[in-house]
Order: C-alpha cells, then structure tokens, then sequence
C-alpha cells in the first residue's frame, strides 16, 4: 500500500500554548518511536485531516519535517474535540520497514446475505475493525467481509472466517463476532445497545499502540 505524503514543521510551542498554535491553523503533534527521541512537531491543520481521513491509523504516511528526508510513519492517538470536530493533536510512530507493526484495520462487508434479502432479517455488525500484525509493506486498506454464506436467521460470522493474505497475522479474538443476522425484533434491540454505547465513547482514535521510550511535553 502506498504511503502518504505529509509535510510538518519543528514546533517550539508547548504546554499551555498550543492554543495558540491552534488559532493559527495548525495542530500540535509528536513524532515518536523505538531508539528515536520524541520530537514535538507542528503540521497545517488541513493538510493533517485531508491524509488522516485516507490514512487513519492503518496507512503508511511519508512524514518529511522541514527539509529532513521522510520517515515511514503510522498515525497513531489522533485528538478530536468533542464539540467542534477540530483536530487537537496527533502521535506518529515512526516505524521501521523492516520489523512488524500492529494496526487496527477497518472492515467492509461486502455481498448481500440471502438471510436478509429472503428471510427478512438483518444484518447486525457487531465490528468496524480488527487489529493485524504484519509488515509495514504489507499494510491493508481494509479487510472485507463476505456477507453472501449468511443464509439462515442467526447465522454469524467470527472473526476466525475472516480472510486475509498469508502475510497477514490477525490478532483479534478469532471467536468474537463480526456480524449476525438477527430477526427484526431482536435486532432492534441490539441497535439501539449499540447507539448507546457508541454515544459513551471519548473522542480519541486510536491504533494499536507501541510503547513509547520518551514523550515530549505536548
């Protein structure tokens, strides 16, 4: 998979000042990694969203700071308020090419289940993504999910039916659910359990996070 492009700047501004910085249009970042000190950086606010929205924590970004060469990097806490949707800082974890990372990768279901098509049920994802491990050249967009075997009501899929290249390891429960065909009544319930839920969670995105040897202040 191809990876981004994303110019950055050293940044000076810490602490209690980054809201200046923010006013100014750019976002408070870090750039952190294994045997690397943590530098804080600065990078334009919508160049970030614009490779984020592509990227997420699951794609290669090419992150050049100043006239420096590019490091391979993959986003990693990536900061939202919650009220104005803004970025507010964002982890970079420089990885090296030649040992493997771990990253949570979307899925996309894919197909139509003859469950629902003829039975009337519906198709309840009880997933959005999975972590992997894998070289970073080996990085997915997103796994797909083939909905098309789901022919019966309560038929579900495990994340143990997914299908990935040989490259890829998945490290996520093989037994949890991904998806399940459930009849309206129930389904409905388990939608409404589900918006709740959603509704609870922080505004932080995270991947799958490697230890960091030193933090800058932010």
């Amino acid at each position: 998979m191809e990876a981004l492009e994303l110019k950055a700047e050293v940044r000076e501004t810490t602490g209690k000042h980054v809201g200046q910085l923010r006013r100014r249009g750019y976002v408070p970042a870090v750039l952190y990694g294994k045997g690397i000190e943590a530098d804080p950086i600065q990078i334009e606010a919508k160049a970030l969203r614009k490779v984020l929205a592509q990227a997420g924590t699951h794609q290669l970004i090419a992150l050049q700071i100043g006239k420096t060469k590019p490091r391979m990097t993959l986003a990693r806490d990536i900061q939202i308020d919650a009220v104005k949707r803004n970025l507010l800082h964002v982890d970079f974890y420089a990885v090296n090419m030649r040992e493997k990372v771990t990253a949570e990768v979307p899925l996309v279901f894919v197909g139509v289940s003859p469950a629902v098509k003829d039975l009337g049920g519906i198709l309840v994802h009880s997933m959005a993504e999975i972590e992997i491990e894998c070289m970073p050249a080996d990085l997915l967009a997103a796994v797909e999910v083939d909905v098309t075997g789901l022919t019966e009501l309560d038929a579900m899929l495990t994340v143990a039916d997914l299908k990935v290249p040989s490259t890829i390891t998945i490290l996520s429960d093989p037994e949890s659910m991904v998806a399940k065909v459930e009849a309206p009544s129930v389904a409905a319930e388990v939608l409404e359990e589900e918006e709740a839920a959603a509704s609870a969670e922080p505004e932080v995105i995270t991947g799958a996070k490697e230890k960091k040897e030193e933090e800058a202040e932010e």
